[in-house]
Protein backbone atom coordinates (compact mmCIF):
# COMPACT_ATOMS: atom_id res chain seq x y z
CA UNK A 1 0.00 0.00 0.00
CA UNK A 2 2.94 2.46 0.99
CA UNK A 3 4.63 1.33 -2.52
CA UNK A 4 1.18 2.35 -4.14
CA UNK A 5 1.12 6.28 -2.48
CA UNK A 6 4.47 6.72 -3.06
CA UNK A 7 4.10 5.60 -6.73
CA UNK A 8 1.32 7.84 -7.56
CA UNK A 9 2.11 10.53 -5.43
CA UNK A 10 -0.61 10.28 -2.99
CA UNK A 11 0.98 12.31 0.24
CA UNK A 12 4.11 13.89 0.88
CA UNK A 13 3.71 12.47 4.99
CA UNK A 14 3.02 8.68 5.44
CA UNK A 15 2.30 7.71 9.14
CA UNK A 16 2.61 4.01 10.20
CA UNK A 17 0.36 2.69 13.18
CA UNK A 18 2.10 -0.83 12.41
CA UNK A 19 4.42 -3.13 13.46
CA UNK A 20 6.52 -5.92 14.83
CA UNK A 21 8.95 -6.34 17.18
CA UNK A 22 12.71 -6.08 16.01
CA UNK A 23 13.77 -9.81 17.21
CA UNK A 24 11.08 -11.55 14.40
CA UNK A 25 12.77 -10.19 11.60
CA UNK A 26 16.07 -11.74 12.46
CA UNK A 27 15.52 -14.81 10.16
CA UNK A 28 16.32 -13.95 6.60
CA UNK A 29 13.32 -13.40 5.36
CA UNK A 30 12.67 -11.06 8.38
CA UNK A 31 16.42 -9.49 7.37
CA UNK A 32 15.31 -9.10 3.25
CA UNK A 33 11.86 -7.01 4.81
CA UNK A 34 14.29 -4.86 6.86
CA UNK A 35 16.38 -4.12 4.06
CA UNK A 36 13.33 -3.64 1.05
CA UNK A 37 12.23 -1.31 3.64
CA UNK A 38 15.29 0.76 3.73
CA UNK A 39 15.41 0.86 0.20
CA UNK A 40 11.88 1.82 -0.46
CA UNK A 41 12.32 5.08 2.65
CA UNK A 42 15.45 5.71 0.37
CA UNK A 43 13.91 6.22 -2.45
CA UNK A 44 11.10 7.79 -1.08
CA UNK A 45 13.42 10.58 0.45
CA UNK A 46 14.49 11.72 -2.39
CA UNK A 47 10.60 13.03 -2.79
CA UNK A 48 11.03 14.85 0.51
CA UNK A 49 8.14 12.47 2.26
CA UNK A 50 8.24 12.08 5.88
CA UNK A 51 7.59 9.17 7.51
CA UNK A 52 6.65 8.86 11.32
CA UNK A 53 6.27 5.64 13.33
CA UNK A 54 4.38 4.76 16.94
CA UNK A 55 7.14 3.27 19.10
CA UNK A 56 4.59 0.37 19.88
CA UNK A 57 2.18 -0.07 22.83
CA UNK A 58 4.11 -2.75 25.08
CA UNK A 59 6.72 -1.53 26.32
CA UNK A 60 9.97 -3.29 26.19
CA UNK A 61 8.39 -6.86 25.91
CA UNK A 62 7.74 -8.65 23.46
CA UNK A 63 4.37 -9.36 22.76
CA UNK A 64 5.18 -11.85 20.01
CA UNK A 65 7.04 -14.40 21.71
CA UNK A 66 7.08 -16.16 25.30
CA UNK A 67 8.52 -13.41 27.29
CA UNK A 68 9.62 -15.57 30.19
CA UNK A 69 11.63 -17.23 27.71
CA UNK A 70 12.69 -14.12 26.28
CA UNK A 71 13.08 -11.53 29.14
CA UNK A 72 15.02 -8.92 27.01
CA UNK A 73 13.91 -5.49 26.24
CA UNK A 74 13.39 -4.73 22.39
CA UNK A 75 12.36 -2.18 20.52
CA UNK A 76 9.41 -2.16 17.31
CA UNK A 77 9.96 -1.88 13.72
CA UNK A 78 9.42 0.27 11.87
CA UNK A 79 10.07 2.84 14.22
CA UNK A 80 13.77 1.23 14.95
CA UNK A 81 14.76 2.37 11.63
CA UNK A 82 16.94 5.70 10.94
CA UNK A 83 15.16 7.06 8.30
CA UNK A 84 11.62 7.44 10.27
CA UNK A 85 10.76 9.21 12.91
CA UNK A 86 9.71 7.18 15.59
CA UNK A 87 6.59 8.39 18.39
CA UNK A 88 6.33 7.47 22.15
CA UNK A 89 3.71 7.80 24.08
CA UNK A 90 3.02 9.58 27.36
CA UNK A 91 0.23 10.62 30.00
CA UNK A 92 -1.16 14.08 29.70
CA UNK A 93 -2.46 15.65 32.27
CA UNK A 94 -4.55 19.15 32.11
CA UNK A 95 -6.67 20.93 34.34
CA UNK A 96 -10.58 21.47 34.38
CA UNK A 97 -9.80 24.36 31.63
CA UNK A 98 -7.98 22.03 29.37
CA UNK A 99 -4.80 23.80 30.06
CA UNK A 100 -1.63 22.03 30.43
CA UNK A 101 0.29 20.36 33.88
CA UNK A 102 2.75 17.72 32.78
CA UNK A 103 2.99 14.76 31.94
CA UNK A 104 5.04 11.39 32.29
CA UNK A 105 5.46 7.96 30.38
CA UNK A 106 2.35 6.15 29.64
CA UNK A 107 2.62 2.99 31.23
CA UNK A 108 -0.39 1.82 32.91
CA UNK A 109 1.19 -2.07 33.50
CA UNK A 110 1.45 -4.99 31.71
CA UNK A 111 0.89 -5.00 28.24
CA UNK A 112 0.52 -1.29 27.96
CA UNK A 113 3.13 0.92 27.79
CA UNK A 114 4.73 3.00 25.11
CA UNK A 115 7.90 1.41 23.29
CA UNK A 116 11.66 2.52 23.28
CA UNK A 117 14.87 1.68 23.73
CA UNK A 118 17.58 0.42 21.20
CA UNK A 119 17.95 -0.96 18.39
CA UNK A 120 19.71 -4.55 17.63
CA UNK A 121 19.91 -4.25 14.05
CA UNK A 122 20.56 -0.26 12.91
CA UNK A 123 23.64 1.19 14.25
CA UNK A 124 23.10 4.93 15.57
CA UNK A 125 22.52 7.48 12.75
CA UNK A 126 24.54 10.20 12.06
CA UNK A 127 21.90 12.93 14.02
CA UNK A 128 21.91 10.53 17.36
CA UNK A 129 26.05 10.55 17.16
CA UNK A 130 26.54 13.92 16.48
CA UNK A 131 23.25 15.87 18.42
CA UNK A 132 23.27 13.26 21.43
CA UNK A 133 26.14 13.18 24.75
CA UNK A 134 28.39 10.98 25.33
CA UNK A 135 26.44 9.55 28.25
CA UNK A 136 23.69 8.85 25.89
CA UNK A 137 25.63 7.03 22.95
CA UNK A 138 27.83 5.35 25.70
CA UNK A 139 24.56 3.50 26.61
CA UNK A 140 23.23 3.06 23.07
CA UNK A 141 26.68 0.79 22.48
CA UNK A 142 26.74 2.45 18.81
CA UNK A 143 22.77 1.43 17.86
CA UNK A 144 19.60 3.72 17.20
CA UNK A 145 17.76 4.92 20.22
CA UNK A 146 14.56 4.93 19.67
CA UNK A 147 11.78 6.90 20.01
CA UNK A 148 12.72 10.40 18.87
CA UNK A 149 9.67 12.58 20.02
CA UNK A 150 6.45 11.41 21.95
CA UNK A 151 2.76 12.40 22.19
CA UNK A 152 -0.13 12.04 24.48
CA UNK A 153 -0.82 8.41 24.34
CA UNK A 154 -2.64 7.04 27.12
CA UNK A 155 -6.34 5.86 26.75
CA UNK A 156 -7.13 7.04 29.88
CA UNK A 157 -5.72 10.83 29.55
CA UNK A 158 -6.51 10.96 25.69
CA UNK A 159 -8.74 13.06 23.37
CA UNK A 160 -12.10 11.83 23.14
CA UNK A 161 -13.64 11.26 19.34
CA UNK A 162 -16.75 11.33 18.83
CA UNK A 163 -18.14 8.62 16.36
CA UNK A 164 -21.71 8.94 15.10
CA UNK A 165 -21.57 5.67 13.21
CA UNK A 166 -21.90 2.96 16.26
CA UNK A 167 -24.72 1.38 17.74
CA UNK A 168 -24.63 4.00 20.21
CA UNK A 169 -23.02 7.32 19.12
CA UNK A 170 -21.15 8.80 21.42
CA UNK A 171 -17.51 10.09 22.66
CA UNK A 172 -14.89 7.42 22.35
CA UNK A 173 -11.14 7.72 24.11
CA UNK A 174 -8.32 6.20 21.26
CA UNK A 175 -5.11 6.18 23.33
CA UNK A 176 -1.62 4.59 21.87
CA UNK A 177 1.57 5.67 20.02
CA UNK A 178 -0.56 4.58 17.12
CA UNK A 179 -2.77 7.56 17.69
CA UNK A 180 0.69 9.87 18.57
CA UNK A 181 1.71 9.01 14.87
CA UNK A 182 -1.01 10.49 13.06
CA UNK A 183 -1.67 13.51 15.62
CA UNK A 184 1.99 14.70 14.73
CA UNK A 185 1.56 13.46 11.13
CA UNK A 186 -1.48 16.62 11.25
CA UNK A 187 1.10 18.78 12.92
CA UNK A 188 3.52 18.39 9.76
CA UNK A 189 0.89 18.91 7.47
CA UNK A 190 0.52 22.40 8.90
CA UNK A 191 4.52 22.65 8.54
CA UNK A 192 4.42 21.84 5.01
CA UNK A 193 1.38 24.60 4.71
CA UNK A 194 3.74 27.29 6.09
CA UNK A 195 6.92 26.29 4.30
CA UNK A 196 5.21 25.87 1.08
CA UNK A 197 6.57 22.41 0.34
CA UNK A 198 6.93 19.40 2.08
CA UNK A 199 9.41 19.36 4.84
CA UNK A 200 10.75 15.43 4.29
CA UNK A 201 12.76 13.62 7.12
CA UNK A 202 12.49 15.07 10.16
CA UNK A 203 15.15 13.78 12.56
CA UNK A 204 18.21 15.95 11.92
CA UNK A 205 16.39 19.23 12.26
CA UNK A 206 14.89 17.76 15.36
CA UNK A 207 17.71 16.65 16.67
CA UNK A 208 19.37 19.94 15.89
CA UNK A 209 16.56 21.67 17.97
CA UNK A 210 16.84 19.05 20.81
CA UNK A 211 20.50 19.24 21.45
CA UNK A 212 20.18 22.98 21.99
CA UNK A 213 18.96 24.28 25.51
CA UNK A 214 18.24 27.21 24.53
CA UNK A 215 15.74 25.88 21.74
CA UNK A 216 14.35 22.95 23.21
CA UNK A 217 12.88 24.42 26.32
CA UNK A 218 10.49 26.62 23.74
CA UNK A 219 9.83 23.91 21.45
CA UNK A 220 9.29 20.53 23.79
CA UNK A 221 7.61 19.36 26.81
CA UNK A 222 10.76 17.79 28.39
CA UNK A 223 9.39 14.71 29.96
CA UNK A 224 11.56 13.57 32.96
CA UNK A 225 9.19 10.99 34.92
CA UNK A 226 8.23 7.05 34.25
CA UNK A 227 9.85 4.41 32.55
CA UNK A 228 8.49 1.77 30.00
CA UNK A 229 9.40 -1.72 32.16
CA UNK A 230 7.26 -4.42 31.66
CA UNK A 231 6.68 -6.62 34.63
CA UNK A 232 10.36 -8.82 35.20
CA UNK A 233 11.89 -6.69 32.04
CA UNK A 234 13.31 -3.43 32.84
CA UNK A 235 12.84 -0.89 30.81
CA UNK A 236 14.38 2.52 30.34
CA UNK A 237 13.37 5.62 32.50
CA UNK A 238 12.81 9.39 31.42
CA UNK A 239 15.35 11.64 32.14
CA UNK A 240 16.24 15.49 31.18
CA UNK A 241 16.88 15.92 27.56
CA UNK A 242 16.65 13.22 24.79
CA UNK A 243 15.59 9.70 26.34
CA UNK A 244 15.00 6.46 24.84
CA UNK A 245 11.15 6.56 26.09
CA UNK A 246 9.93 9.69 24.94
CA UNK A 247 12.76 10.83 22.57
CA UNK A 248 12.77 14.85 23.08
CA UNK A 249 9.28 15.03 24.51
CA UNK A 250 5.72 16.31 23.15
CA UNK A 251 5.57 18.98 21.11
CA UNK A 252 4.82 22.83 21.87
CA UNK A 253 3.58 23.64 18.70
CA UNK A 254 3.34 27.27 18.20
CA UNK A 255 7.05 27.31 18.52
CA UNK A 256 8.49 23.84 16.98
CA UNK A 257 6.50 24.46 14.07
CA UNK A 258 8.33 27.54 12.71
CA UNK A 259 11.58 26.03 14.20
CA UNK A 260 11.17 22.87 11.20
CA UNK A 261 10.27 25.08 8.53
CA UNK A 262 13.57 27.55 9.37
CA UNK A 263 15.89 25.33 10.93
CA UNK A 264 18.15 26.53 13.51
CA UNK A 265 21.64 26.77 11.86
CA UNK A 266 24.31 23.57 13.38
Amino acid sequence: MEQYALEHHLGKIFSQSWGATEETLFTPAGKKVLNDFEKFYQRASKHHITFLASAGDSGVSNPDVNNITYPFPTVGFPANSPLVTAVGGTSLFADTSGNYQSETVWNQGVGSSTGGGYSRFYRAPQYQQKYLPATVNNQSHGFRGVPDIAFNGDPLTSIPVYLGFMPQPGYFMFGGTSAGAPQWAGLIADANQMAGHPLGSLNETLYRIGSDPSLAAHAFNDITQGDNSQGHIKGFSAAPGWDPVTGWGTPKVSFLLPLLVNPPRS
